[in-house]
């Protein structure tokens, strides 16, 4: 039985991810298992243990309350649910060292939509080392007749790639199924800009060229998945810009991607294409990494 991780998150006036979660369950049988985080720091209580012991004992009950009062309210009793407080302060850790790999289907959680050079918010660290997908919620309601759409990499022939290319086409496709719309695949097809822009390459040749090029595989993915050819997308220009333009001309429900998994300085200085894609996009994102594509 499938299962998803759903991270609260009690700044946020409407749980979307939990809403998400719901959907979700409902649509395919999933079970939920649904935690809550909370911590302060202590210092200003006195060192017993078990004072400190008790303060954090309060926080926890507090915050299961509102936990417990928010799924009361959301009309869930029919689904198996899971519930529990967490006291912690780094969560994106505490969230990756539960994901086991196969222990859930995804982790869901809102999308915090910013960062800086010095502080990397708890989106880029799950995408970036998560092992289990991670699906960023955003603010819009799902329409139920949006199609969803999948970014897939064409360009090259590499087994991890295509790999790649294949789990996230079967995700999308199941969770297409599972509401009854649409599948639709995107591909960027890459160009220098700087060269573009000095007239050293012509656009709409490259363009052309490459969809001629691109042909055998559209051809191979129509039969495999059962697509019309209306149902995937070419567009040139880099992926950040070309998946959110596309998604926003369909009205997509949901945008799945893959993302390198880059860790650490490599990561902050080169950016991930999910990373990038999520800063541009204004619907939900699920973000799988080349190592989930073979379990």
């Amino acid at each position: 039985m499938d299962k998803f991780l759903i991270v609260m998150d009690p700044a946020q006036k409407h749980q979307k991810a939990l809403a998400r979660g719901i959907e979700l369950a409902r649509a395919t049988g999933a079970h939920l298992e649904v935690v809550a985080f909370t911590h302060e720091h202590l210092g200003a209580l006195p060192s017993d243990p078990a004072i400190q012991q008790q303060a954090r004992g309060a926080m926890i009950e507090l915050r299961q309350r509102w936990l417990d009062q928010i799924l009361a309210l959301s009309d869930c009793s029919d689904l198996n649910i899971t519930t529990h407080t967490v006291w912690e302060k780094h969560i994106h850790q505490w969230i990756i060292e539960h994901c086991h790999p196969n222990r859930f289907k995804a982790v869901i959680k809102t999308g915090q939509r910013s960062e800086t050079l010095l502080y990397t918010p708890t989106d880029w660290h799950l995408i970036r080392e998560c092992p289990v997908p991670v699906m960023l919620v955003a603010e819009q309601k799902w329409n139920h007749a949006h199609p969803i759409l999948a970014a897939i990499d064409l360009s090259s022939g590499k087994p991890v790639k295509k790999a790649l290319n294949t789990k996230i086409i079967e995700q999308a496709n199941a969770l297409a199924k599972a509401f009854g719309v649409e599948l639709h695949l995107v591909h960027a097809l890459h160009i220098s800009e700087i060269l573009a822009d000095l007239e050293i390459i012509n656009v709409a040749e490259h363009e052309k060229k490459r969809k001629e090029t691109l042909e055998p595989a559209i051809t191979h993915l129509c039969n495999t998945w059962h697509l019309r050819p209306d149902q995937i997308h070419l567009a040139v220009g880099p992926a950040h810009k070309v998946i959110p333009s596309v998604a926003s001309k369909l009205k997509a429900d949901m945008v799945v991607i893959g993302t390198s998994g880059k860790t650490g300085l490599r990561a902050r200085v080169i950016g991930n294409t999910a990373e990038k894609v999520l800063t541009h996009l204004r619907t939900d994102l699920l973000a799988i990494k080349p190592g989930e594509a073979g379990e």
